[in-house]
């Protein structure tokens, strides 16, 4: 089990599902992943909200709505406590440039998409300036 927290969002890995709370409903709810499309982080949750008719609509089933609510009894008042996460891991990452990102399928991944993703705060060791003269010791 660990609560994180990424920008207006707290999520909770509990054996190996994902999940978000969703402070108008004051629950978690399932999530399968959140990814970068390029120009913002998105939640994957397609699977969870597809009929916005259906009763268990943002669970999925009965069972799953069952599971968060059980997790929101346990968990809620631990959220204060949620680790700050600069870039979100949840899912299957790869490599973007410098940083273990889950992509969306569409994703570009050009240099003007990352600079949008890290805010133009790489992690890499960064070039030397120019024009600058440094002296070579024996």
């Amino acid at each position: 089990m660990s609560l994180t927290r990424f920008q207006d969002y707290v999520f909770l890995e509990y054996k190996h599902h994902y999940f978000v709370w969703e402070a108008s409903w004051e629950m978690f709810r399932p999530i399968d992943s959140i990814r970068w499309n390029g120009d913002r982080f998105e939640l994957d949750d397609k699977q969870y909200c597809s009929d916005p008719m259906n009763e268990f609509y943002g669970y999925g089933a009965l069972q799953m709505k069952r599971a968060c609510t059980l997790l929101t009894e346990k968990y809620s008042g631990e959220m204060q406590n949620a680790a700050i996460l600069e870039t979100p891991t949840l899912g299957i990452p790869t490599w973007f440039r410098d940083r273990r990102v889950v992509l969306s399928p569409c994703a570009p991944t050009d240099l003007s998409s990352w600079k949008r993703m890290c805010r133009g705060h790489p992690r890499t060791c960064r070039k030397s300036p120019r024009g600058k003269k440094f002296t070579r010791r024996a």
